[in-house]
């Protein structure tokens, strides 16, 4: 059916009051949809590692959201990570905007960057690696993005985290003590003291307070005989290897069991190797 008014004005020439009850569309308006990419775009780079979730918070329409995630990555603004996880992209350099670190210790709430890899970020280690250790209570599965692999350590116990160059990592005492939990083997127990002795003066207190949480007598082995091996580079007071010999377990342990050259040191209990220089 035809619109007598439309012959009469024509469109151009409606009146005022009838002009928006013809113009259901409206003109596509292309600087308002660049207006809206930046501010999407600006709040990822906020985020720098983001869910799906988050991208539906922002945008506020569940509908829209694959669109708009399919379209950013097209488009060389985003990158997947694993799984559900985003980062935002450095489109001149073509690489994530954070550091692996930084990625590690966002893939989850309740992530931080741990052993070796807090070593690093610290810059205590004396060489970089390509595995980024992360501690969080969320299983994954290992995976490797960007030439990373990200490894998951279960948390053994309440540690001490602290922010450093934008990555949520174990503070310097909680480090040492994870490291010496959980190293295997010569190599491992290598790797560690090679941080340690780049470390600045450790605080006793926390050390043994990063102990107490552990609660384990092996542990405090371990740690006492190893820095007390290490002195020259420690430089701890006497009170705390005292502390570390009262919880020491009774039983003589291997540090590193099937290695050869191993030495009994009565003091701790414990067949390790001479980690001395001479």
């Amino acid at each position: 059916m035809s619109c007598p008014e439309m012959g009469v004005w024509g469109l151009s020439e409606m009146p005022e009051t009838n002009r928006d009850e013809y113009s259901v569309a409206k003109p596509y308006n292309r600087k308002r949809e660049q207006l809206s990419i930046v501010k999407y775009y600006d709040r990822m780079r906020e985020l720098g590692c983001f869910s799906l979730q988050d991208v539906t918070d922002m945008v506020g329409e569940r509908s829209a959201v694959a669109y708009l995630v399919n379209d950013y990555q097209r488009k060389g603004y985003i990158d997947r990570i694993h799984r559900n996880l985003y980062t935002v992209m450095d489109t001149e350099k073509e690489e994530p905007v954070l550091t692996k670190y930084q990625i590690g210790s966002r893939l989850f709430p309740d992530a931080y960057i741990c052993l070796r890899s807090a070593f690093e970020v610290h810059g205590y280690a004396p060489r970089g690696g390509n595995e980024v250790f992360v501690a969080t209570g969320t299983r994954f599965t290992d995976f490797r993005y960007n030439g990373v692999f990200y490894r998951r350590i279960h948390p053994k116990a309440i540690a001490t985290t602290e922010w450093v160059a934008g990555s949520l990592v174990t503070s310097l005492e909680q480090t040492v003590v994870d490291s010496l939990h959980c190293f295997e083997g010569s190599r491992g127990l290598e790797d560690v003291v090679e941080c340690i002795v780049r470390l600045p003066q450790l605080d006793a207190d926390k050390l043994l307070q990063c102990l107490e949480r552990y609660g384990n007598g092996y542990l405090y082995q371990k740690c006492g005989y190893v820095l007390e091996q290490l002195q020259e580079y420690v430089k701890l007071p006497e009170g705390f290897y005292r502390e570390c010999r009262k919880h020491c377990a009774s039983t003589v342990r291997y540090m590193v069991k099937g290695a050869e050259g191993l030495v009994y040191h009565r003091g701790w209990g414990i067949y390790g190797p001479c980690l001395k220089n001479d």
